[in-house]
This record gives structure tokens, C-alpha cells and sequence, in this order.
């Protein structure tokens, strides 16, 4: 009860913050995502709140809205007959009693699997969501980030589009822009050039030099690049994006789920006392957009140290 009354404490407060009008607290995200804001560091959910319901589940949605992170990340897979659930490994084995790749199944077959809970044997009876249902939970509370988008670029963008989540969605992934043009055709690359649609494009720095100069000399111009880093040197393009970044550059998103994504600087380290040698050595290399699996601890610190 206590964790239920401190986890709506703090979304009051955030609604509070970012209270302007008419406006939506996911259409006040947006704006201060493109704005020139670099105090406030953006707090993203891994899978939704997971460790106090199934990942990517009705709950896990709930729950990252009620303890006021800024962004959900959700994962998106393909059924038989081209509805979009939510499902990070694309096959229903690890978090279900169902067996196999989503591909295999149309809605109507998915619908009668449940997931597995927190404890990851334990049948409940939530169900796999669709995405349009995950939209129905996270319109104008929260922003959504896209996982998986390469599973169907084309159609997920053009779908985002049809339920009018354009500023309310982050979609990402690998691709050189080169790729992504192709891939999305050029109705949705207009978009995405004139900032009508968010795309951020993922880096490992250690090894995709080249697919960062691609970007920074695409004509789309990314609002965010995901950094995953799995030794600290070299970094040069850490660096070069944090020298960009205070000035109203391109911001930098970082993942502290575990060590090959953050070079060893993670959400376990902050969790047990080293928050400067987590959490606070990212904010010294300019992140302000962090990926957590423990978002409780980082919102506490991140307020204590008022960059929310």
C-alpha cells in the first residue's frame, strides 16, 4: 500500500510539472523531448513495470504511468494474420504457456494464451496485449518507445500514424538512414525529416563509427541517439555527441539494464550504493535520457539531485 500511495504521490507531482492547459502530460513530453531542456532527464521503463507485473502487460503499462516515468518501452511482434502484440523475444516460450513464434498464430489464437508472471513459471491471467490496446492505456500519459520496430517498419510506422500517436511514439532501431528510407518509403521518411514522426536511430559506438557519421550527415536529423556502450574506450562519438548535447544537440539515451550496454555503470550498481558510478557518471557524459529496470531508484536520485 505504502509503494502504491508513493508511486501515485510521485505521478501527481509529475502531472503537476507539466500541467500547460488543454495539454496532454504526453504532449508536454514531446515538446520538452524537442526542446532545448537538458536539466530534465527523461526516465524510460524497460517492458513497463515488470517487476511488479508481466512484461509489456496491461499492469506493466499501469504501472510505469502511476510511478510517473516519462516513457514506456514496449515491444512489438507480428501475428499470422498481421496484428501487432506486445512481445519482446517474437515468440510466446519465455513469458506464456503458449509455444512458438507469434507468426505462427493469428489474434484470435494468441488471445487464449496467458502470460507467465513476475517469477517467470507462474501462469496469471493477464493476456497478450495488442498494440492498439497498449495505446487505449498510454494516450496522453505517457510516451512510447517502439522496440522491435524492424519487424515492420513500414506498417508500424503507418500505424502509429492511423491511431494518431505521431507525437506521443519514439520508434528505433539499427538502420543506416539509407536503410530506413527504403524500408519506410518516402511518405513516412518525409515524416520522419520534418519531425512529424520520432525515429532515434541505435549505436553500439564501439564498433558502428560509420553508421554515426551516416546519421549525422542524414538529412534527418535525430532528436536522440541510443548509445549502447560496451567498454567505455573508446567513445568518441559519447564524446562528440556530449559536447552537441548542452548546446540543444541530438540528446543522449542510455540503457543501465546490464553491463555490455553501459559499460558496466548499471541500474545493480546504482541499486547498492554506487549511484555516482551508475546513474551519476551518465549524467557527468551528458545523458538525459536513461533506460532503467530500476526506475523507483533512479526517479528518487534524479530528483535529489533536481533534474526532475
Amino acid at each position: 500500500m505504502k509503494k502504491l500511495l508513493a508511486a501515485a504521490a510521485v505521478a501527481a507531482m509529475s502531472l503537476q510539472i507539466f500541467a500547460s492547459g488543454a495539454k496532454s502530460r504526453a504532449e508536454a513530453l514531446h515538446e520538452k523531448l524537442y526542446s532545448a531542456d537538458r536539466n530534465y532527464v527523461f526516465v524510460t521503463m524497460h517492458r513497463g513495470d515488470w517487476r511488479h507485473a508481466p512484461e509489456n502487460s496491461v499492469d506493466a503499462i499501469k504501472g510505469a504511468i502511476a510511478m510517473g516515468a516519462d516513457i514506456v518501452e514496449l515491444d512489438v511482434a507480428l501475428t499470422k494474420d498481421c496484428h501487432y502484440v506486445l512481445l519482446h523475444d517474437g515468440s510466446l516460450d519465455r513469458v506464456s504457456n503458449g509455444k512458438g513464434k507469434s507468426t505462427k498464430y493469428t489474434l484470435e489464437e494468441i488471445r487464449k494464451f496467458r502470460l507467465k508472471g513476475v517469477d517467470g513459471k507462474t501462469i496469471t491471467g493477464y493476456k497478450i496485449l495488442t498494440l492498439e490496446e497498449a495505446f487505449a492505456l498510454t494516450r496522453g500519459k505517457i510516451l512510447v518507445n517502439i522496440d522491435k520496430f524492424g519487424r515492420d517498419p513500414k506498417g508500424i510506422a503507418e500505424f502509429v500514424k492511423k491511431h494518431g500517436m505521431e507525437k506521443e511514439v519514439i520508434l528505433k532501431e539499427r538502420f543506416s538512414p539509407e536503410k530506413l528510407e527504403k524500408l519506410v518509403g518516402p511518405e513516412i521518411w518525409k515524416d520522419m525529416v520534418a519531425r512529424r514522426l520520432t525515429y532515434m536511430p541505435i549505436i553500439w559506438i564501439n564498433k558502428e563509427q560509420k553508421l554515426f557519421k551516416e546519421w549525422e550527415n542524414s538529412e534527418l536529423k535525430p532528436v536522440a541517439y541510443e548509445l549502447c556502450i560496451k567498454k567505455e574506450k573508446p567513445a568518441g562519438v559519447l564524446k562528440k555527441l556530449a559536447s552537441k548535447t548542452g548546446k540543444g544537440g541530438a540528446r543522449i539515451w542510455i540503457n543501465t539494464l546490464w553491463d555490455e550496454l553501459c559499460a558496466g555503470r548499471t541500474d545493480e550498481r546504482g541499486y547498492k550504493g554506487d549511484t555516482e558510478g551508475s546513474w551519476g557518471w551518465w549524467l557527468e557524459k551528458g545523458a538525459t535520457m536513461i533506460q532503467t529496470d530500476r526506475p523507483e531508484e533512479l526517479l528518487k536520485y534524479l530528483k535529489g539531485k533536481g533534474r526532475r
